[in-house]
């Protein structure tokens, strides 16, 4: 039962609607609420006529209502009030002539779906008619709180979609871009003209791949592709700026490839298959150009990348050659003296070889550019020979300064590279040392003793000692301060060079872990096991992220990889190739 004029209206349970609650004013409302106002704090007279809602428009005044006044005490019969005339003229009249105004942004807007006229007849509603609170002006029936669903309106029509980033100085705009990331960079090309073009510039994208250097996306401007200029054989030089959208989108997709993605088929790279040595072969190194195997069958092969033909075949040991280095891309021209023979224009490299034959052989590489269409020349001669070892050189390591070497006899020695002196010799397995690593002036091991140990040149010392494998170590990879070993254990350990901590145990392969090789930037690392199996692994994470299985017949010798290729070698005599960048240029990514 509602009461109106004084007089008892009864509203159809089945037309009634609920009004929903009004949200909580942001300001204090004492002052306006009408709904918990005391008649004994401001007692005023009854007023016989109060202005009501009209219904023809949003919110105008088409008649009044007859407040009914209740006594106070008693609760029934009239009682005169005496309001103070400050309270009646001003509250009042403000609230009503706040519903009488409306929004000054939206006057002259009608709301559709408002009680007709007829409805408020005098006041007074027949039993058929009923109060559409769901729609009704936004007065709140509940609180008696005007709460105006404009009261912090905005007018979207004086809001001019003025283009800031359009309007700043082009390389203003262009410095702002570039510090966004990939994401936010693809959302601007979509919001409009002006945006697209600056987002498509360049500069805009060299930023974008120099963000991700930290994850190994790097070039090397020797490696851009040279075009010959007509009518001559001379090479125009790799252009001096790249386009940074193509090799963005080209080193993403290069990425994609190497790793499998849920629900979607993961992208099989391209095998190549090489062959021509006469026994298992051993050991690989590679570079952008070409391969460099060593086998049981005593000699070192060189094969060209891009063809995978034999370019070169060398003989110098009178054993297996189970181990090799070189200086890689030694024929991209550096600018210093004595890499290039002005007379024959053969460039010279450096390359050291171990074999069952207790010695270490020192070659001069020589390579000399290539005509367009053909493969490489490639020549070697030995200049050295390193002997020392009582047993078979079983691993090498080099770089600028040194020359390192392990033997079945569990020495490590380390020889200067300048003079190809011994400089000193670490003793301390017990065993036959399997593998090393070199990083800087450290030297790690890893022996058939199962123990795993880093030792420092400067001081001729043992550093520290590592033990964790259940059984002999074969294999060893030591790059900046992380150590990761492979077992007879079938397990793959990362290690923290300078606190000798295991910060992880991989587990996946079912036999002894042969060889294996990382890259701490990207965060992959390739392993290869006496199981056949060649596995991708995300070294940080400890997940396996692709696996290649029957690559081999027989047992993998040796593994390696780079930004785009994985060769791995094994006792079939076969080298095998997969080539995650069929389709991409990506002969500038190192």
């Amino acid at each position: 039962m509602e009461t109106v004029d004084g007089a008892d209206v009864s509203v159809p349970r089945s037309l009634t609607v609920t009004r929903p609650p009004s949200p909580s004013p942001s300001f204090r409302t004492e002052t306006y609420s009408i709904i918990n106002w005391n008649a004994d704090h401001y007692p005023f007279p009854s007023l016989e006529h109060t202005p009501r809602c009209g219904t023809s428009g949003r919110r105008t005044v088409t008649g009044y209502y007859s407040w009914a006044s209740v006594d106070s005490q008693s609760g029934s019969g009239p009682s005169p009030l005496k309001p103070s005339r400050s309270l009646t003229l001003g509250i009042i009249p403000r609230i009503w002539d706040a519903i009488r105004e409306g929004s000054p942004v939206r006057k002259g807007k009608r709301r559709t779906c408002l009680p007709s006229p007829s409805t408020w007849r005098d006041g007074i509603i027949t039993d058929t008619e009923y109060i559409d609170y769901m729609n009704m002006p936004p007065l709140d029936g509940e609180e008696g709180e005007l709460i105006d669903d404009e009261a912090c309106y905005i007018d979207a029509t004086r809001i001019t979609g003025t283009d800031i980033v359009g309007l700043l100085p082009t390389e203003i705009a262009l410095h702002l871009l570039s510090l966004l990331d990939l994401q936010a960079v693809l959302a601007c090309l979509r919001v409009s003209r002006t945006w697209n073009r600056l987002c498509r510039d360049s500069s805009v994208w060299r930023s974008l791949f120099e963000q991700r250097q930290p994850d190994g996306w790097d070039v090397d401007l020797r490696r851009a592709p040279q075009a010959r200029m007509s009518a001559s054989k001379s090479w125009l030089p790799a252009p001096l700026e790249l386009q940074w959208y193509d090799a963005c989108r080209t080193r993403a997709e290069l990425d994609r490839r190497w790793t499998s993605s849920e629900g979607a088929a993961a992208w099989q790279p391209k095998a190549q298959r090489l062959s021509g040595h006469l026994d298992s072969v051993y050991c690989l190194e590679f570079d952008s150009r070409r391969i460099i195997t060593g086998s049981r069958d005593r000699t070192i092969k060189v094969w060209s990348l891009e063809t995978g033909r034999c370019l070169a075949t060398f003989r110098g040991h009178r054993g297996s050659v189970l181990c090799l280095k070189f200086d890689k891309d030694w024929d991209f021209p550096t600018g210093e003296e004595g890499d290039w023979d002005d007379e024959t224009k053969w460039r010279h490299g450096f390359m050291v070889s171990g074999s069952s034959d207790c010695s270490v052989c020192v070659w001069d590489l020589c390579a000399r550019t290539p005509e367009a269409g053909e493969d490489c020349q490639v020549r070697a001669e030995v200049v050295a020979v390193l002997r020392g070892h009582l047993g078979g050189v079983l691993d090498l390591r080099i770089d600028d300064k040194w020359v390192v070497s392990c033997s079945k006899d569990a020495l490590i020695r380390v020889w200067d590279r300048r003079t190809l002196q011994l400089h000193c010799t670490f003793r301390g397995h017990d065993g036959p040392v399997n593998a090393i690593g070199l990083q800087g002036s450290r030297v790690a091991s890893a022996s058939g003793d199962g123990k795993m140990m880093l030792w420092d040149i400067g001081t001729k010392k043992l550093v520290h000692v590592f033990d964790g494998h259940d059984r002999g170590l074969a294999c060893i990879e030591f790059r900046d301060d992380y150590i990761i070993s492979g077992s007879n254990d079938c397990k793959i350990k990362v290690w923290q060079a300078s606190t000798g901590a295991c910060l992880r145990t991989i587990v996946g392969h079912d036999q002894l872990v042969r060889a294996l090789t990382f890259d701490p930037r990207s965060g992959r690392l390739v392993s290869t096991s006496y199981d056949k199996t060649v596995k991708v692994w995300d070294w940080r994470t400890g997940k396996m992220l692709r696996e290649y299985r029957n690559c081999h017949v027989g047992h993998i010798f040796d593994v390696k990889f780079d930004v785009r290729r994985i060769v791995s070698t094994g006792h079939d005599q076969k080298i095998i190739v997969l080539d995650f960048a069929e389709g991409l240029d990506v002969s500038m990514f190192v």
